[in-house]
């Protein structure tokens, strides 16, 4: 049994049992295969637990009210193009309660190809949500898109990706630090995020900061070595579906913003 079904099957032990928790060893565990950690079950990494990823598709997907704890997660093959924490709002991460949280990750993609999504969120259908997570202590680098926020408008209905909470994230080395793609508002929307206290190393692949949409999300930290990033065009984007949103790095010249939607706040 290879490494991502031996995973697999610890999970899916843990879904049906009384113990909902399952610990990987101190060791690197080498996936060729997608790891899909289901509803109530939390995985938790050793502090030398490594899970080196190779092949093309979502590493790590979460179910309502899962959880992932220490992990670290490697990608080692360049043909990478796909998500490393994957949430789709199919499953309706909705109520305050859920006890879903991502913490104390580091996702690195050290092929040098800089491609991929390392936290990747995405609704798109009708009461598809995602709702009130906890991402907190995720060190990211080397992707095209470090953190993306992706709500479709649906054929009928609303999505959304709202009120959700990434503390203390440090994202280097990616092409995008973080983007948000959605309406101003409903029927789909990214509203009311918070990235508290970030911090943010570009390097000569870097192009944005960040792309915004939706309603009062709050972005604040630090950003180092803004020089490296060509001063030609913008690094921060407030799209034309963007209003009342709060940029807090005071590191960012206003000259670098470009804002083309409505009361954002930037300083």
């Amino acid at each position: 049994m290879g490494d991502s079904a031996l995973i697999q099957a610890a999970i899916d032990a843990a879904f049906t049992g009384s113990n909902k928790e399952v610990q990987l060893e101190n060791r690197d565990y080498n996936l060729t295969a997608g790891i899909v950690i289901k509803q109530g079950v939390k995985l938790v990494g050793s502090y030398n637990t490594r899970l080196i990823v190779k092949g093309n598709y979502k590493v790590i997907e979460l179910q309502q009210g899962a959880s992932l704890v220490g992990a670290y997660i490697a990608i080692d093959d360049t043909a990478f193009a796909s998500s490393v924490i994957y949430l789709d709002g199919k499953y309706k991460y909705y109520n305050i309660w859920q006890r879903t949280i991502i913490k104390d990750c580091n996702i690195v993609n050290w092929t040098g190809s800089h491609k991929g999504t390392a936290v990747y969120l995405y609704a798109n259908g009708s009461g598809h949500n995602i709702t009130f997570i906890d991402f907190e202590k995720i060190k990211i680098s080397g992707f095209n898109t470090g953190v993306k926020l992706q709500a479709i408008k649906p054929s009928s209905g609303n999505s959304w990706i709202n009120g959700n909470r990434f503390m203390d994230f440090s994202v280097e080395d990616c092409v995008n630090m973080v983007t948000f793609s959605s309406g101003e508002s409903v029927p789909n929307e990214c509203t009311g995020n918070q990235f508290t206290n970030m911090q943010l190393q570009p390097s000569d692949i870097t192009v944005k900061l960040f792309t915004i949409t939706g309603q009062y999300n709050r972005l604040d930290g630090m950003a180092w070595d803004l020089q490296i990033i060509p001063a030609t065009k913008p690094i921060v984007d407030f799209l034309a579906a963007s209003s009342y949103n709060t940029l807090s790095f005071r590191t960012i010249p206003i000259s670098r913003i470009n804002d083309q939607g409505q009361f954002n706040q930037k300083g």
